[in-house]
């Protein structure tokens, strides 16, 4: 019979680091067996000009819609060959690429034909996975509104700037109607910027005159709904607190932090202690004070040392306009000696004829503030001085601010108590994402001075005009490994929000109360560790799925001989400590078969549960290192999927581990081996699995839980990122959790075995049937057959006063 996708298979000799080492004669004799492939080629070089003018020749004679290369590094090649092969037709998900140099021929020691008998299990479990796609079509993304810019940070005046120069029509959605109110009070967030207010208001005016700019007048931010393209943003009114709703193609966040005094701990006092922003104030409204004033640079002993720059060139900048229209105005400085002076030579000169003066602390020894004294400890002589005063200027504390704070949840940023806006970016390449999850710009994103929050804001308006100008061109598509909402499967239990961490998950408006997700495919980096949490199987990532996952893993273990193991490595740990072994030769076991994967956090329960089901004795899993993952928290996650695994095991009768969660660092391809030699030597001290009836019956068994509503819900819920502690339901600590946790997946293994065996018998069976069927006790099984009568899943029939079970169709 036909196949309905045309599969090909291109196999390199790659300038013979594979032929001869590998019998590709053999090869394609065994890859031509396969059913699932249509067509076997072998190139000298896939890669260069010749062998891919081969390859489309074959794509568009043969009509070959799904291709495998088996050459060398997908990580190297693979986007190389889809921009390559995308005239033909072919796009990103239709080809797979097999490391037959790097994974076979470099690193074993082997007879060619050997060689060649473990590249077509390899190959066998590509063309599996590419038959098992279902390729979805280009998404066009369109923008349908102007631009927003929102927050009221200054950067807004920046970003709007930029966007009028594009010719592009934005929305400022500000909290005062006249640009001179925000000016004025540019302190508050900048101090120390007088010298650039005349810049900074020619380009408010020129914002505030251009026709393509829309300035309206907003209250609280209330919702932020939609995709990239349409978005839907509603505030608050100012003048009677109704909802006021905008509708946006794009939304760029301006966000100012805050700046507060240090508290009497410092000696503050508000009149003569008094912090860099009170300073500005009093030359507002007073003028430049006369006297001695002395800026302390207290940011060290306040805790946060990392701020100490921003505060020494905020107190360069104010005591120099202090010493430039007041002469009686003597300025010193005092700094912790562990910083330097943040001046150019320039300004150094400067202040030396300004006559500032910087004078240094022992970091060791805290100074004290007396009344018209400050007491320092002199680093080099080590003896105390007492510096006198007039006005003491403290520097500032910096935080996001209570109500940026809550801007910025309704925005969807990952906001935590006491840190600033700037959050864990994943670390993919750009042609994984997009777009970012937010265009930000502002001293709440991280404390900065006022260049630094315009140029953020001149940023995120050119990286808004670069997608919105694609769009307007119809050049922008959406990326295709990124996830997708099934709605009628979505219960909106809200678990892959909590976990993704790439912002692109959001919740549908809509009335009931748990509505479905969607997902903005702009800002999804297709970590996939959120569809492989979903309890209902909603969530898929697309051109990259869990049933093609299963499928390669299934080809592979049907294949595998008994003491041979099957692997998942992480593209960017695993996999490429593996790419290294094989350039540097690194010699080790063969009866490892490493499959690729995006991401570990990719991989499914049910991935893992089908590889035992299919004949596997054993399944290894390489991650990236701990704290180091690209996407989120993959490697967390799996070790609780995993741990669901080695439990499941246990239930079965085998061994736990017989699956293991290993890392490798690129860079030490070593720990890569290690890992594989280590595993490989326990299965082989374990030996293979029995596939006996009732060893099989638990496998289906095993396999069937995982994929079981509850015990993906309560597996779902303890995936946390790294830092948090706390643990669903009443348990306090993660012993009584695995406890609970223990007992639903006993009792859920029971109930679908349970299901399993009424289903197939189709008769009604009693409870004595039921225990001799499944080999377990009478008492194991009477409470879980209550519960699937009561949920109505099973009948209970009495027959001459015993119970019968039957399986409701």
């Amino acid at each position: 019979m036909a196949n309905e996708n045309k599969i090909g298979v291109f196999l390199c000799e790659c300038g013979r680091r594979v032929a001869p080492l590998v019998d590709l004669k053999a090869l394609k004799d065994l890859v031509e067996a396969d059913p699932a492939v249509d067509f076997v080629g072998c190139e000298s070089f896939s890669c260069l000009a010749p062998g891919l003018e081969a390859i489309r020749k074959a794509v568009s004679e043969k009509g070959l819609d799904r291709l495998v290369v088996a050459g060398c590094e997908a990580r190297l090649m693979l986007k190389k060959f889809e921009e390559q092969l995308a005239p033909v037709g072919l796009e990103q998900g239709q080809i797979d690429i097999v490391n037959l140099r790097g994974h076979v021929a470099a690193v074993h020691d082997l007879s060619p034909e050997e060689m060649a008998a473990k590249a077509a299990k390899l190959i066998s479990a590509s063309v599996a996975g590419l038959r098992a796609l279902a390729p979805s079509p280009k998404e066009p993304v369109a923008f349908q509104g102007p631009v927003m810019i929102l927050g009221g940070g200054i950067a807004t005046y920046a970003a709007a700037q930029e966007l009028i120069r594009r010719n592009i029509e934005c929305i400022l959605a500000v909290q005062s109607d006249e640009y001179q109110d925000e000016l004025r009070m540019l302190h508050e967030h900048y101090p120390g910027e007088r010298h650039y207010y005349g810049r900074m208001e020619d380009v408010m005016q020129e914002v505030d005159a251009s026709p393509l700019v829309r300035r309206i007048t907003v209250g609280e931010l209330k919702s932020l709904t939609g995709r990239t393209g349409n978005f839907t943003v509603t505030f608050t009114s100012l003048e009677d607190r109704l909802p006021r709703v905008y509708h946006a193609g794009a939304v760029i966040a301006c966000l100012d932090g805050q700046m507060l005094n240090q508290g009497t701990n410092f000696g503050h006092d508000g009149k003569t202690v008094i912090c860099h922003t009170e300073a500005e104030e009093m030359i507002w409204t007073t003028g430049v004070p006369n006297g001695k004033i002395v800026f302390w640079i207290n940011d060290h002993e306040a805790g946060h040392p990392e701020f100490a720059y921003l505060a020494a060139r905020t107190a360069w900048s104010i005591g120099r306009y202090m010493r430039e229209h007041s002469p009686l105005t003597r300025v010193t400085v005092m700094y912790n000696h562990q910083m330097a002076i943040p001046l150019s030579a320039g300004e150094r000169k400067l202040g030396r004829e300004l006559g500032i003066t910087w004078v240094p602390y022992d970091g060791a020894l805290r100074p004290t503030v007396q009344a018209g004294y400050l007491t320092y400890c002199d680093p080099i002589d080590h003896t105390e001085y007492e510096m006198p005063w007039d006005k003491l200027i403290l520097s500032p504390r910096r935080s996001v601010g209570v109500e940026v704070t809550k801007m910025a949840q309704v925005l969807g940023l990952d906001t935590k108590e006491g840190q600033f806006l700037e959050h864990h970016r994943t670390k993919v390449r750009p042609e994984m994402q997009g777009r970012e999850e937010a265009f930000m710009a502002g001293s709440a994103r991280y404390p900065c001075d006022l260049h630094e929050a315009l140029r953020q804001g001149r940023r995120a308006a050119q990286k808004t005009a670069e997608i919105v100008e694609r769009a307007n061109q119809g050049q922008l598509f959406a990326p295709r490994m990124v996830c997708v909402v099934d709605p009628a499967k979505c219960i909106g239990c809200g678990l892959c929000k909590e976990i993704c961490d790439c912002g692109g998950i959001e919740p549908v408006e809509g009335p009931r109360a748990n509505s479905p997700r969607h997902v903005d495919p702009m800002v999804c980096t297709g970590g996939g560790t959120c569809a492989a949490a979903c309890p209902e199987h909603a969530l898929t990532l697309q051109n990259n799925s869990t049933s093609q996952r299963e499928a390669r893993v299934a080809a592979l273990a049907q294949r595998l001989g008994p003491q041979e193991v099957a692997a998942f490595g992480c593209a960017w740990g695993g996999l490429a400590a593996a790419d290294n072994a094989g350039v540097k030769n690194l010699k080790y076991d063969p009866r490892l078969y490493l499959l690729r994967v995006g991401c570990i956090g990719q991989l499914d329960p049910s991935v893992m549960a089908r590889a035992f089901l299919e004949g596997a004795p054993g399944l290894l899993l390489i991650g990236c290192p701990p704290e180091d993952c690209h996407h989120s928290y993959g490697l967390d996650h799996t070790w609780s999927r995993v741990n669901l695994i080695k439990k499941l095991l246990g239930l079965c009768g085998l061994d736990r581990r017989r699956i293991a969660l290993a890392h490798a660092d690129l860079n030490h391809p070593e720990q890569y081996i290690q890992a594989c030699h280590s595993f490989i030597e326990l299965i082989a001290k374990l030996g293979p699995i029995e596939r006996d009836a009732q060893t099989l019956e638990r496998l289906q068994g095993l396999y069937d839980t995982v994929n079981n509503a509850r015990v993906r819900w309560v597996l779902g819920a303890t995936l946390r990122r790294p830092w948090e502690e706390v643990y669903p339901g009443d348990q306090r600590h993660a012993l009584a959790f695995d406890k609970d946790f223990m007992d639903v997946v006993s009792e859920e293994f029971i109930r679908v075995r349970l299901a399993q065996l009424l289903r197939g018998q189709g008769r009604p069976m009693v409870l004595g049937e039921l225990s001799q069927a499944l080999k377990e006790d009478e008492d194991k099984l009477v409470g879980r057959l209550g519960e699937m009568v009561s949920e109505g899943q099973v009948a209970r029939i009495h027959k001459d006063r015993v119970a019968h079970y039957l399986m409701r169709s």
